[in-house]
């Protein structure tokens, strides 16, 4: 294994107070936790290293002697290691050589630099060894709407027969599992005639008339709780996107949502009367 910069993984320094590391591990976990990033392995593995480093740095005991590591394994660096090798493994193996003292004296409770290692993370990673392999599990299928994944919903399931009631947490997404007693269920969200969902952010366009986005106005626009009225400002283009905050999708499993982003078109009459001729023939020749 590697030696892992634990302050770096959660964007800290050494200084770091606890309140500093507690803030900084709860914003990572809810933007790489899986739920929020169903089908990520990258995002899975982030959530599962700022999680080792938490669980390193947020208990005193085990920061000092992960410092102590930190600060010994630094100063090797410093010194080009043995012939110039820097690595972690050079680093354990010139200083915990069979039958050899460790250099930290009896901080870890042992000879062995990995010791400190051992105690975080080994008998977790021995019981994961250790746990059988799990038979193949049967997945269905379920579709929801957008309304649905967006409120939330509990449907009324036959599964093979079975008759389930499974509950679906506001945000949810096409391709998050669920566990059930007969297996797993596949969720798939149906696309919507109005919104187009962007992970928790949600997209639409709406037409608005050319005196608004030239003069600037109001205009109401739809979202999956209820419509809003947003300002459009003067000389706003035609395809100006505008950003309406905490509109979007809930957050899976945690509170906040994601934002609504308005794009807004020009509403071109089929037809003009005389009056609305006029007016456009006058902006014309205005150079309009």
């Amino acid at each position: 294994m590697d030696f892992t910069d634990y302050y770096n993984e959660l964007g800290l320094t050494r200084s770091a107070s606890e309140a500093d590391i507690k803030s900084a591990f709860r914003k990572l976990a809810r933007e790489f936790h899986p739920d929020a990033n169903p089908n990520n392995p990258a995002a899975e593995d982030r959530f599962k290293r700022i999680s080792e480093a938490y669980e390193a740095l947020s208990d005193a005991d085990k920061r000092k002697k992960y410092d102590a590591i930190y600060d010994q394994y630094q100063s090797f660096r410093a010194g080009g290691g043995r012939g110039g090798n820097t690595s972690w493994d050079a680093f354990r193996g010139g200083h915990q050589g069979r039958g050899q003292q460790s250099p930290f004296g009896d901080m870890f409770g042992g000879s062995s630099v990995d010791d400190f290692f051992e105690q975080l993370f080994g008998q977790r990673n021995a019981k994961q060894q250790r746990k059988p392999e799990q038979p193949t599990r049967t997945v269905f299928t379920v579709t929801l709407s957008l309304d649905e994944a967006f409120h939330g919903a509990t449907k009324r399931l036959s599964l093979r027969g079975d008759k389930l009631d499974v509950t679906f947490k506001p945000g949810i997404a096409s391709g998050q599992r669920l566990s059930i007693p007969q297996g797993e269920l596949e969720v798939t969200v149906a696309p919507h005639p109005r919104f187009t969902r962007d992970g928790n952010n949600l997209r639409c366009s709406q037409p608005v008339p050319l005196s608004t986005l030239m003069l600037g106005g109001e205009v109401t626009v739809p979202t999956m709780a209820k419509p809003l009225t947003i300002k459009v400002q003067p000389g706003t283009a035609i395809g100006k996107t505008l950003r309406v905050k905490g509109q979007g999708m809930p957050l899976y499993g945690a509170t906040g949502a994601g934002d609504l982003f308005v794009t807004l078109t020009a509403n071109m009459p089929a037809s003009l009367t005389q009056e609305q001729v006029a007016a456009a023939e006058h902006l014309r020749d205005a150079g309009l």
